[in-house]
């Protein structure tokens, strides 16, 4: 009876060494490959440098701008 429950014992700290080794196993793996860990700094998106020169020059001529538009004539209902 000894030697069983010796061999038990045996099996569930083999079991759960097994299966602390999976578990860390899976979070290396995940910290490695998910894009959701960042492994560099974040760099900020902007415009390309000859498009916002472009943008700039154009926006700074003059007309590029439509005059505003006239508002809608007043919507009317008929009487019946």
């Amino acid at each position: 009876m000894v030697a069983a429950r010796r061999r038990a014992a045996l099996g569930k700290g083999a079991l759960a060494a097994a299966a602390v080794a999976v578990f860390a196993g899976g979070m290396l793996a995940t910290r490695s490959t998910a894009s959701g860990h960042a492994r560099h700094s974040a760099t900020p998106l902007t415009a390309p440098r000859r498009f916002a020169d472009t943008v700039r020059r154009n926006a700074l001529q003059s007309g590029s701008i439509a005059p505003p538009q006239s508002a809608p004539p007043q919507a009317s209902t008929s009487q019946s």
